[in-house]
């Protein structure tokens, strides 16, 4: 059962390591904090001095990179799913699939290990630079007070929940590339999703919708919120029950 498991993920990964889509998940977000990072220090050469701020972990660093992860990370997610999905759909490649000795259960569960593995190493690579980030700014501009302040707790909280989000907000993805083979659809149905999660955040159900998270994360890190709200809860339940669906759409239809 294991070795087959793992052959069914060895081929995953030869064919989305191919995919430049996983590189676009991985990278852009850390590469948007190395950004922001840059646009702070041009602020301050521009003005010629750095003045201190109450917390700049969630006022200078964290309302920036956030106010761009809440629209950016769910697209990016959103896409990078589609891409996996789409490399199975170019000439018929499930036929092929199903035509090794592996069990669908182990080729489905391995492309969503394989995703999720992916979110997961993004999530950290983005939590490390935003880390790194504070502590490069603290040296290099130590009167902005970065140093007085312990935000590690609500920062690590902040993106677990993220994680979590994003993982949930993959599987729903991951459902919506199998229903749908056209790009359009499940990427536009993403992107309405996001904007209605924003101006529906203060509704009770809001917390049953994934994407609402991604804005939650926003305002958890600008409000230091570390506490678990019955969104994440929520959001785990999600991703269990849209694996469910995603896997009973793949046997039904025979395809990725």
């Amino acid at each position: 059962m294991f070795n087959t498991f793992y052959t069914a993920f060895l081929s995953e990964k030869y064919k989305l390591l191919r995919n430049r889509q996983i590189f676009g998940v991985l990278l852009l977000p850390a590469l948007l904090i190395l950004l922001i990072d840059g646009y702070i220090i041009y602020d301050i050469m521009k003005t010629g001095s750095a003045a201190a701020v109450p917390n700049p972990w969630k006022v200078l660093l964290g309302r920036y990179v956030f106010q761009f992860f809440y629209l950016l990370y769910p697209i990016v997610v959103a896409v990078y799913v589609y891409a996996c999905c789409e490399v199975e759909y170019k000439n018929n490649n499930y036929k092929i699939l199903f035509t090794l000795p592996l069990s669908r259960l182990n080729i489905f569960l391995s492309k969503v290990l394989f995703i999720l593995l992916t979110v997961l190493f993004s999530v950290l690579l983005a939590y490390t630079a935003f880390l790194a980030s504070g502590y490069f700014l603290s040296k290099l501009y130590p009167q902005l007070g970065f140093k007085n302040y312990d935000y590690r707790t609500v920062i690590f909280y902040t993106f677990l929940k993220l994680f979590i989000t994003l993982s949930a907000i993959a599987m729903l993805q991951l459902a919506l590339s199998l229903i749908f083979r056209s790009f359009i659809y499940p990427i536009g149905i993403s992107m309405f999703m996001l904007v209605f999660s924003v101006f529906t955040v203060n509704r009770d159900f809001s917390d049953f919708i994934p994407y609402t998270g991604a804005y939650k994360a926003f305002l958890n890190i600008v409000e230091e919120n570390d506490a678990f709200a019955r969104l994440d809860y929520s959001n785990v339940v999600m991703t269990v029950i849209f694996i469910l669906i995603s896997f009973f759409l793949f046997k039904r239809k025979g395809q990725f």
